[in-house]
């Protein structure tokens, strides 16, 4: 637990500067008692200022809180608060504030000097001094104490004009008990929960997405592989069919043959007809000239005649039924030829047709094939047999390089991790690194104010001595060597007085406190130097973190067109994308490309070195 032990005022509202007032605080309980405007508010004011850096309320910007310069018939006024007080570890820590009043021509100026912290070195029991600016000396004694800002405000070095603030407006009130619980922090804390929670279901979106694009890409195979099967069916089916057909074809080829040699033959036995009734007629003509010259008639009887009458219409009707029949069955042949010839047409189409699909469904395996090769070949994953390539040994080709791509995706993703976790790490150095600047540069500022004063009261300091050389020009110099004298009488018991005093190991002392302050400044000397160095780390990390969210963008880009692809296209794609951050990974590595399980700690050495 935290306790104020002493308090000392300066210079601060009624208490005067030249002399200096010491309040001591008891155990566990200490009583201020006093007559109005005895300073009772002032030490709670000078409690509270010097715990939390808030003026009190009606101090018109410090105008009214320091010392008023007309009051004590100067110019300026000078103020100083130092609290000594034990820490939440139990530290002594003596907390020094100091503040300066000047009146100008027209207006007063208040100035808060220097804030220092002064602490004992446990190991050389020395007093160490550390100045701060005035925020930062504000957020580092609650800190210390343990206790919040708004606690020591509000609760414990709470002003006798803002006591009521329960009493206030909603607001107000909900504002200063959010400040005292630190619900703030809860708030925010809670913003995070949830940001961290919208991203990571906006994560799982995008992952259940990918599930269902992954799994519309298997369905997809899935129906591809039933599709190939089916019209492995298919084909086998339409082979049978075609070797029926050609079966049927050879048939109906013979069959045509056969009815053309019987075309021929009755075309043959056609012209016999002709050529005989042409000679049958060229007989009777020839028998009818013959009767005609005959100088006697035939002496057969009619009988005889009628038989062979009976005879011949017998052989002619018994030819003309053979020229019916031949007639009939020409006309028959023809018909079937035509059905046969347009069989044949069909045949020769549905064949073509059928052709036609075989070579695209080998040309689709050729590509297959060839497709797997070139991957194969690209990503040497392997050795393959000689094309063309099975459905199953394809399958089992596709199914390796789908392995082979998830496996670079984790690796992908295990890679990610590990350069946002690298860039998170890089981040909090530089913001260490940049607080550190922030404080040697506020300490140098101090520093640079300090010298200022310095050098300010030597110029003041040589004023007043060309004021007093003009002065004793005007006076009486035997007066003054008389005085003189006395002077050295004077000068001489002193130094006899002091002589026994331990003059020269104060002395001694503030040397050595002289070369640790120099120490101290040589050392933030070589801090700025780091800090100079590491500004071109924080340039160099700039530029890395622009190079990363590049190609974070590169990434989503590829990710995009991933999606858009189709399936053997988005496997190409992004089997690309791993050939360009293989380059890259060659570059970095000096065209070296490490196994994959040694991939991580190569690429984290490379890092490190940069």
């Amino acid at each position: 637990m935290s306790t104020v032990d002493k308090m000392l005022i300066k210079g601060i509202r009624s208490f005067d500067p030249e002399n200096k007032n010491v309040i001591t605080f008891f155990r566990p309980l200490t009583l201020i008692v006093g007559p109005n405007g005895a300073g009772k508010t002032t030490i709670i004011e000078c409690l509270k200022l010097s715990c939390t850096g808030e003026l009190p309320p009606n101090a018109r910007s410090g105008h009214s809180f320091v010392h008023d310069p007309k009051v004590a018939g100067e110019t300026e006024t000078k103020g100083q608060i130092k609290l000594r007080f034990k820490t939440a570890a139990g530290k002594d820590v003596v907390c020094i504030r100091s503040f300066q009043l000047t009146q100008k021509a027209s207006k007063m100026e208040y100035k808060a000097i220097e804030s220092v912290l002064q602490t004992i070195n446990p190991h050389t029991g020395e007093k160490v001094c550390l100045s701060y600016r005035c925020a930062d000396m504000d957020r580092e004694i609650p800190a210390l104490m343990g206790v919040s800002k708004a606690i020591l405000e509000n609760v414990i070095f709470v002003h006798q004009d803002e006591a009521n603030w329960p009493l206030q407006d909603p607001s107000t009130l909900k504002k200063k008990f959010d400040d005292i619980f630190s619900a703030t922090r809860y708030t925010k804390a809670l913003e995070v929960i949830k940001k961290l929670h919208k991203e990571q279901a906006q994560e799982i979106k995008t992952y259940k997405l990918k599930l269902e694009n992954l799994q519309t890409l298997k369905d997809a195979a899935y129906k591809l592989r039933e599709g190939i099967s089916q019209d492995q069916e298919k084909t086998e089916v339409l082979q049978g069919q075609l070797q029926d057909l050609e079966r049927n074809i050879q048939t109906m080829d013979a069959k045509i043959q056969h009815n053309e040699a019987t075309l021929k033959d009755l075309r043959k036995l056609e012209k016999q007809k002709m050529s005989k009734t042409d000679v049958r007629s060229t007989l009777y003509k020839v028998k009818e000239e013959q009767h005609a010259n005959l100088a006697e008639e035939n002496e057969d009887t009619d009988e005889e005649l009628k038989e062979w009458k009976t005879k011949f219409d017998e052989r002619i009707a018994m030819l003309e039924s053979k020229s019916s029949k031949l007639e009939r069955e020409k006309d028959d042949l023809a018909a079937r030829s035509s059905l046969l010839n347009i069989a044949i047409k069909e045949s020769i189409k549905e064949i073509s047709k059928l052709q036609t699909e075989a070579e695209a469904h080998v040309s689709l395996k050729n590509e297959r094939d060839s497709l797997i090769q070139k991957l194969f070949a690209r990503h040497n994953l392997g050795s393959l047999p000689s094309t063309p390539f099975s459905n199953e040994v394809a399958m089992n080709f596709s199914n390796r390089i789908k392995s082979r791509f998830m496996d670079l995706e984790k690796d992908l993703e295990e890679k990610k991790k590990s350069n946002e976790l690298k860039l998170k790490v890089a981040w909090d150095r530089f913001m260490n690194a940049n607080d550190r600047w922030k404080d040697t540069e506020a300490q140098k500022q101090a520093k640079v104010e300090i010298k200022k004063g310095i050098l300010k009261r030597i110029e003041e300091k040589e004023r007043e001595r060309d004021s007093y050389e003009l002065h004793v020009s005007n006076m009486n110099l035997a007066h003054i060597d008389e005085r003189d004298k006395n002077m050295q009488n004077e000068i001489e018991r002193k130094t006899n007085q002091l002589a026994g005093r331990e003059f020269e190991s104060n002395i001694l002392q503030k040397q050595n406190e002289l070369f640790t302050v120099e120490q101290k400044i040589k050392a933030l000397s070589r801090e700025k130097d780091i800090m100079d160095a590491d500004s071109e780390d924080r340039v160099l990390l700039s530029f890395k973190k622009s190079e990363v969210e590049t190609s974070k963008k590169k990434h989503k880009k590829m990710q995009v067109k991933s999606l858009s692809l189709s399936p053997p296209m988005a496997l190409i794609f992004s089997l690309d994308i791993m050939d360009e951050i293989r380059d890259r990974v060659k570059g970095v590595l000096k065209g070296r490309l490490p196994p994959d399980k040694d991939l991580k700690n190569e690429i984290g050495q490379a890092l490190r070195l940069c």
